[in-house]
């Protein structure tokens, strides 16, 4: 896979880390990091408005993943996913996991089986969460769906994958939609993704 040189987002140097290097430098770190194919990234501080609708994220899949009768784990932010393929990991704003979770090397803060990915969009990831994040995120095996979520107005979309390299577009617009996530089985509704949340 080709990318472009923006998904570098400004790396701290042009030194060369390993990913173990990486992972010990991020253990350190006062805020978070990305790695990509031996760069390291710093990701932009989160504000409130982007912190509330990932809380609503996550408190709306785990209850409505927590009737079914598969097993579905939901992550927050501060779950590292890894993708092998491409030497990088990133951290997303929400993840489910199917069954049980798989850790890269063992390591509890690096999975690499996601089943679900939500990213909350802001003005200056929305491009790269769009385009070259996914790309990367299309790498992963596990992935069955992506999910981004818009932060200045009331739209979610989603990406599923019908079969391999195929992925169908779905929309919600305003909050008093909702939206189909077909890989869980349940339905988001906007109204709990934006709860508290003033446009």
């Amino acid at each position: 896979m080709v990318l472009t040189t923006s998904i570098l987002r400004k790396p701290r140097s042009n030194k060369i880390y390993t990913h173990e290097e990486y992972l010990r430098f991020e253990e350190k770190a006062q805020h978070k990091n990305e790695f990509y194919k031996g760069l390291i990234n710093p990701i932009a501080g989160a504000k409130a408005t982007h912190n509330e609708i990932s809380a609503n994220v996550v408190s709306t899949l785990k209850n409505g993943v927590r009737p079914l009768k598969t097993i579905y784990r939901v992550y927050t932010s501060d779950q590292k996913i890894r993708i092998e393929t491409e030497d990088t990991t990133v951290y997303p704003d929400a993840l489910v996991i199917c069954e049980k979770p798989e850790f890269w090397n063992g390591r509890e803060d690096v999975i690499v089986n996601p089943f679900v990915i939500v990213e909350v969009l802001s003005k200056s990831t929305q491009n790269y969460d769009r385009g070259e994040k996914f790309m990367l995120y299309q790498r992963l095996p596990s992935l069955k769906e992506y999910v981004v979520v818009e932060q200045h107005t009331a739209l979610v979309e989603s990406w599923y994958q019908i079969e391999e390299n195929t992925w169908q577009k779905t929309a919600a617009h305003g909050v008093e939609s909702n939206l189909s996530l077909r890989s869980l089985g349940i339905t988001l509704r906007l109204e709990d993704v934006y709860e508290h949340i003033t446009f």
